[in-house]
């Protein structure tokens, strides 16, 4: 029998059609886990809560701990949480999406037509993982001249200095927020945009929220739900994200937990640089098996 891998939508009626108005920000009552950057910042108000941990490496922080006890909750790349329930025989279930991709081009101005096309040079980031894979499903038959470096913070050099690497001068720089605006730079391409528009309007459900089936649907019902809220909160008016994040202390600490400080994070969440966002699986499923197909086609949902 196939294994079910997104929460059940008879819970999900209940979620989503519920009428309370939950607080903002409450005692985190289950054990979350997130990778830092636009994922941990959509859980902005649970800050200083014990029970929200933060981990810089998804690869050895994150995933191993699906076959763990330690979390009730982690949000994780959308196909890497599913690989492991499926592939894995991890004990969650996706719940909903909450980061739809932060991915950006910066054009450095030296193309003479200003269009990407065979030839130009740009440095993109991840080749191998999410970031190269939506690069090439959207480029990869452009002819472009493609260098590839480990991070997107390794962009943030390059941006800096103008397009060049290696002696090198680079027509443009495939780069994720905050690095975008930690570099003042603005969008040659959204790539969120040209995803959708590739794809047939679908959206980069790029990471995702697990919970593990044993978690009472009361609890998950109050952890979705204000989770839910605190996002559109949050875009509504980033200055809460600023405040919660703050309220960690140094800029320090505040970089450590979120991949970026309570400053940066209102800056880029002005405009949703991040991606941020909310919808419970059973409303996007198509969206996610698209998106899946895409970045881990041998994955079979």
């Amino acid at each position: 029998m196939k294994k079910t891998i997104f929460l059940l939508p008879a819970l999900l009626l209940g979620l989503a059609g519920c009428n309370k108005q939950p607080e903002s920000n409450y005692n985190l009552e289950l054990k979350v886990l997130a990778p830092t950057g636009a994922p941990a910042v959509g859980l902005y108000q649970f800050a200083t809560s014990e029970n929200f941990t933060t981990t810089t490496n998804p690869q050895t922080g994150l995933m191993p701990m699906f076959k763990s006890n330690e979390y009730d909750v982690i949000v994780a790349p959308t196909h890497g949480g599913l690989n492991q329930i499926i592939n894995q025989g991890a004990n969650f279930s996706l719940a909903a999406t909450i980061t739809f991709g932060n991915f950006y081009i910066v054009s450095m101005g030296t193309d003479s037509n200003n269009t990407l096309d065979a030839g130009d040079k740009i440095i993109i980031f991840q080749e191998n993982d999410v970031p190269g894979k939506v690069f090439n499903y959207l480029y990869g038959d452009l002819g472009l001249s493609v260098t590839a470096v480990a991070a997107a913070t390794d962009t943030k050099m390059i941006l800096t200095n103008n397009g060049i690497f290696d002696g090198v001068q680079y027509d443009y720089v495939y780069t994720a927020e905050p690095v975008m605006s930690a570099t003042s730079k603005t969008a040659f391409i959204n790539v969120q945009e040209a995803f959708k528009e590739k794809s047939g309007n679908k959206m980069m459900t790029q990471a995702s929220v697990f919970i593990r089936n044993s978690v009472e649907s009361a609890k998950a019902d109050k952890f979705l739900s204000s989770l839910k809220k605190g996002i559109e909160d949050g875009l509504n008016d980033p200055d809460l994200i600023k405040t919660e994040i703050e309220k960690l202390g140094s800029t320090a600490e505040q970089q450590n937990k979120f991949g970026v400080p309570g400053a940066m994070a209102k800056k880029v969440s002005t405009n949703n640089g991040f991606g941020l966002g909310f919808k419970y699986a059973s409303e996007i499923e198509e969206d996610i098996k698209a998106f899946v197909k895409i970045v881990n086609p041998n994955l079979e949902l």
